[in-house]
């Protein structure tokens, strides 16, 4: 359909995948050189075109047109995305925030928390079109992209096989035209009210005017585990009304795209079960559900091979990480112990596990490596084979070496049990999974549903969920007590959602980087704009571009909200933009330039903009940037750090400043 491929990116935080060539170019020559080394750079495991397994190898960086190719593992190239086959760049992904900017991929996936970049990246305007120039190698570049280094006759030259290449005029490309927001419910609280304030500069910087002068404004759909209370969460996050689709017409049960089914043998659906074992500790009450639950699915393999495979993987669902890393300890020692030994009076058989006689356990978890996971997502799909993991079978493996027979080999084993928190709510979809041990009741009732619908996703694999419940605990139990009838009619239990983005503490907080954020990106079109870096200076030249920008962000805030939220929100932006000229003004007195944020010369230059820890360390400073703006969508609040010694003659203690002096007490003595 053109000249231009397409692609697929991949924009999200640091953590996550890389931020420049170098950083990616780094990663790959440790990966090659040292085992198991952290490859954010590598988002797949498999090709999704032919299925062969991708590893560093198959990652390759190209320094001439700073471009990170990944190539499917085909040895043979028979597939066309391995390297030597018909597409020559290899898998269309880009999981570097450098090549989403300079190539613009038709599709990106992204997480909210990459709006706050928008203040602090210049570069990321090519992703709602706003661009000036092409390179023939690196593509569009921005201003700020200062390895797109010319020689003196203005061109690259040729290099590494690359032909010569040039710089060209460019004009706007097309914004998004779809947004899709997968899992609204979670877009609620603190995070939902700061993803709604940026969503005003989004909708900003994403609409345009066709050849009659009509507005267009992207098509945006949305999947949320609630109805109740989308109309006004949607009008507050995106400033529109709210269509469900498909309408469900005749029958509330039929959609264009699904029907209610009766809990039959051929649709089994997926039951509950509730376990309150009041008197006994929880600790206690996990290690012996968990021990039998694991125990009768070895029965199951046994008997009915690879018809138990659902149930052969424990998911262990927890609400605090400090509750999981218990239970990790537990899997490792009192139930494989148990397991292994097995409770001389039961009935149920021995099970060794499948990491060499041990159980094979993985976590879901925000303490686990973005690579690590994706690794374990793909495990987790691997099946049980009663050939190895069935009693019979492995009697039969024991024989084949005793007798010195070849032996049948898996390249991956299964996993035993897999414990997760919150993380497991979304993104992750392995069919095989029919077997869910959740651990207390989770704190809101979408969370409760969405965690709980990770098992018995297939049709032919019915999910069995354990809820065990903490006695000790008063809404534990009053779940219990009414256990069928809250499970009856749980989606109608699922809470209201709240977001509040244009309350006066909102405002204060986040327009900071609404302002620069649609700033930089809608002056991105000409050179000489306040898009660059060290531009910033030049918004008392760009005062009548600022105040166009703040009356289409204010007709933004009235659409979402009232007008007393939009006068408010015009006071607070024309106030930021006098902050912003005086700025400029007071480091110009002392022979300095005005930059957003990269101070690499601060003889010269000084910012506008500071992140908020850094901003409460420099509360006190005189000439401290005027502009606070987070890092991310979840520091509504400046974090600090809490230095704990064990050992009380190096007890440190730090007055904050304005305090009253005081001592510590003199210590009792012992009676």
């Amino acid at each position: 359909m053109g000249e231009e491929p397409f692609r697929i990116g991949l924009w999200v935080g640091t953590d996550v995948s890389p931020k420049r060539f170098e950083e990616a170019a780094t990663q790959l020559e440790k990966a090659n050189n040292r085992s198991g080394y952290r490859l954010t750079v590598l988002q797949i495991q498999r090709c999704p075109w032919c299925g062969s397994k991708i590893d560093a190898r198959e990652v390759k960086a190209v320094k001439a047109s700073r471009r990170v190719h990944v190539y499917c593992g085909d040895e043979l190239a028979g597939c066309p995305f391995a390297e030597g086959g018909e597409v020559t760049e290899g898998l269309p992904v880009l999981t570097v925030d450098e090549e989403i900017y300079r190539l613009t991929p038709a599709f990106v996936i992204a997480t909210v928390d990459k709006f706050a970049r928008l203040a602090r990246e210049g570069e990321a305007a090519s992703l709602f079109g706003y661009v000036s120039r092409f390179c023939g190698r690196h593509g569009y570049v921005h201003p700020d992209s200062r390895y797109c280094e010319l020689t003196d006759n203005g061109r690259h030259p040729a290099k590494d096989g690359l032909p010569a290449a040039g710089l060209r005029p460019a004009g706007r490309l097309r914004p998004p035209d779809l947004i899709i927001q997968d899992e609204l419910h979670l877009i609620t609280g603190a995070l939902g009210t700061t993803v709604g304030l940026f969503e005003v500069a989004i909708d900003v910087m994403a609409g345009w005017r066709d050849a009659q002068g009509r507005a267009v404004r992207p098509l945006l759909v949305a999947s949320t585990a609630t109805a109740r209370n989308a109309a006004d969460q949607v009008r507050a996050l995106y400033g529109r009304d709210v269509t469900i689709f498909p309408p469900q017409v005749l029958d509330a049960g039929k959609t264009f795209f699904s029907k209610e089914e009766p809990v039959s043998e051929h649709f089994p659906g997926r039951r509950y079960v509730g376990i309150s074992t009041t008197g006994v500790r929880l600790t206690t009450a996990e290690i012996r559900v968990a021990e039998v639950l694991m125990a009768g699915a070895q029965l199951l393999l046994d008997r009915s091979g690879p018809a138990a495979d659902p149930y052969m993987t424990l998911v262990g669902y927890f609400s605090a990480t400090r509750e999981l890393a218990g239970m990790a300890r537990y899997m490792g020692d009192d139930i494989q112990t148990a397991l292994f030994k097995r409770r001389p009076w039961s009935k149920l058989p021995r099970r060794t596990g499948t990491a060499y006689g041990t159980l094979n356990t993985a976590e879901l978890t925000s303490r686990v490596a973005s690579a690590d996971i994706t690794t374990t997502l793909d495990q987790m799909a691997v099946p049980f084979d009663p050939a190895f993991d069935s009693v019979s079978g492995k009697r039969e493996l024991r024989a084949l070496r005793e007798a010195g027979k070849p032996m049948p080999t898996r390249e991956v084993s299964p996993y035993d049990a897999i414990l997760a928190t919150s993380m497991l709510q979304v993104g992750v979809d392995v069919t095989r999974l029919g077997l869910m041990l959740v651990v207390g009741q989770p704190k809101n009732t979408a969370e409760y549903i969405q965690a709980s619908s990770r098992v018995g996703r297939s049709g032919d694999k019915p999910g069995l969920v354990v809820t065990l419940g903490n006695w000790a605990r008063p809404r534990d139990l009053a779940h219990f007590e009414q256990f069928r009838h809250y499970h009856e009619t749980f989606y109608a239990r699922v809470e209201a959602l709240s977001v509040t983005p244009f309350s006066v503490t909102s405002l204060e907080r986040g327009l900071d980087g609404v302002l620069v954020s649609a700033a930089r990106v809608l002056d991105a079109v000409r050179p000489d704009g306040l898009s660059p870096e060290q531009h910033a200076g030049r918004i008392a030249a760009e005062r009548d571009f600022a105040e166009a920008l703040i009356d289409a962000l204010v007709a933004r805030v009235q659409r979402a909200s009232d007008e007393n939220a939009a006068e408010r929100a015009r006071q607070r932006l024309r106030n930021r933009l006098d902050q912003w000229e005086n700025r400029r003004t007071q480091l110009a007195r002392l022979r300095k330039g005005l930059v957003y944020e990269r101070t690499s010369d601060e003889a010269h230059f000084g910012p506008l903009m500071i992140s908020a820890e850094n901003a409460r360390s420099g509360a006190d400073k005189k000439d401290a940037p005027p502009f606070v703006v987070a890092n991310s969508m979840r520091e509504v609040q400046p974090e600090i750090n809490l230095l704990v010694s064990p050992i009380k003659e190096n007890l440190i203690f730090v007055e904050p400043p304005g305090s009253p002096s005081w001592n510590f007490a003199p210590p009792k003595e012992d009676s």
